[in-house]
């Protein structure tokens, strides 16, 4: 069921929050008013509106913070995949700088495959959580390769240290995004801001019996699902339909195979 409202386009889950949340308030509103009306009849409505009040403002400030570090960790997601595009495009171009095509040529083949294996077989394994064991093997020709390379000349030298510290960051750059790929808001968060909105919908209930309230009440509700939603995208920034997809790497693949020695 999560898979599922995982992928499903924003605005049908814009919609989905919206509607569960208003149906939701409508049967508890019933359900309460019921109650009520026969345990309670003649009860004051003052307290349990003015709570509703600090509830609501509780509940929007904690659904503005989730949503802060939800975009906050989306950001920091995107600028591992760009920065992982970046070193792979970099070691391409100082393989083809070193100068020596029988040496480079097969490393440079390699690093494709491993950019191309990023996209097409690890991207959807971080879908569900896991990492692509085929994708962990292809590395091991690039970072092989590079070490065993022997220059001979100072400026080879030059160039195959910094091709050294590029195989290194690369392999970092792989493992930052497998560990971005978990990022997401604790649990105990979307625990917490379930139960003050069950705590808002049933204080509602209180306020007086008119179509305008009602409809009033509903729109706050449609506001909060509009929150809710938009922090649930966010949120897991490597999966689901709104996830990061993986451009910088396909744009690198297509320039580092258009790039000539």
């Amino acid at each position: 069921m999560v898979y599922l409202i995982n992928h499903s386009p924003p605005w049908l889950l814009l919609i989905l929050f919206s509607v569960l949340t208003i149906v939701a308030m409508l049967i508890l509103h019933k359900i309460v008013r019921s109650l009520l009306d026969k345990y309670a009849p003649g009860y004051k409505d003052t307290l349990a509106l003015n709570i509703h009040t600090s509830v609501s403002t509780l509940l929007a400030l904690i659904v503005a913070f989730s949503l802060v570090q939800a975009v906050s960790t989306y950001r920091q997601a995107e600028h591992i995949v760009r920065q992982e595009a970046v070193r792979i495009n970099n070691l391409d171009r100082l393989l083809t700088r070193y100068g020596n095509p029988e040496a480079t040529d097969p490393i440079r083949i390699a690093l494709r495959e491993y950019a191309q294996s990023i996209v097409a077989d690890e991207w959807p394994e971080m879908d569900e959580g896991h990492h692509s064991a085929k994708t962990e093997a292809l590395f091991k020709p690039v970072s092989k390769g590079v070490i065993e390379m022997k220059p001979s000349s100072p400026r080879e030298n030059s160039i195959y240290n910094e091709m050294l510290k590029l195989a290194d960051s690369l392999a970092d750059s792989r493992n930052d995004r497998i560990d971005a790929a978990e990022f997401a808001i604790p649990n105990i968060f979307w625990m917490i801001i379930i139960l003050m909105l069950l705590a808002k919908t049933v204080l509602s209930a209180f306020a007086e019996r008119t179509r305008t309230a009602d409809i009033v009440i509903g729109a706050q509700m449609a506001c909060f699902a509009a929150l809710l939603c938009l922090t649930f995208s966010f949120d897991e920034p490597l999966k689901g339909e709104a996830g990061i997809k993986p451009v910088p790497i396909i744009e690198v693949i297509d320039v580092i195979s258009k790039r000539t020695s």
